[in-house]
């Protein structure tokens, strides 16, 4: 209602009372839609994959797919139904991480840890079926190094 030109008291009551149940709404939407999307950001991280390992010319050694092979510094000799060699990767991993990856995983392709020297450098030696595998970790400041040395058992011989 206008009175000499004026709104109402009541009338600036009613509009300034709309806008605050519209702000309040908005934000409640906005918060609601916020805690959605954070539900989603939770699945989102949970589906996050991982790199797969893979198996390079040793086909029993798993190597973590954030490494690199260093073609240059690797050789391999292969025959039909054997391969021996070193392989050398590089990659931004910690040194940690690796030799718990090589610890857990050689066992699952057969391999049996005979021995280990750690600390300045670490050292993996594990055995099977009359062929040893030494991996080497070493921990630089921009990166990882990891060489797999894979060579015959020699027959043991008898006095």
């Amino acid at each position: 209602m206008k009175i000499d030109g004026a709104v109402s008291s009541s009338s600036r009551l009613l509009v300034w009372m709309l806008s605050i149940l519209l702000r309040v709404g908005s934000g409640c939407a906005a918060l609601q839609k916020s805690e959605d999307n954070s539900g989603e950001a939770e699945e989102k991280k949970s589906e996050v994959k991982t790199p797969t390992p893979v198996y390079y010319d040793f086909a029993d050694i798993l190597i973590p797919a954030e490494l690199s092979l260093d073609r240059k510094n690797s050789f391999v000799y292969s025959t039909p139904s054997f391969s021996a060699g070193v392989l050398v990767f590089e990659g931004y991993v910690q040194g940690e991480s690796l030799v718990n990856f090589f610890t857990t995983n050689m066992p699952k392709d057969g391999w049996i840890l005979k021995s280990s020297f750690r600390y300045r450098r670490v050292i993996l030696n594990f055995e099977k079926d009359q062929r040893s595998c030494l991996v080497g970790v070493a921990e630089y400041p921009l990166k990882s190094r990891v060489e797999i040395w894979v060579a015959p058992q020699l027959a043991a011989s008898m006095p």
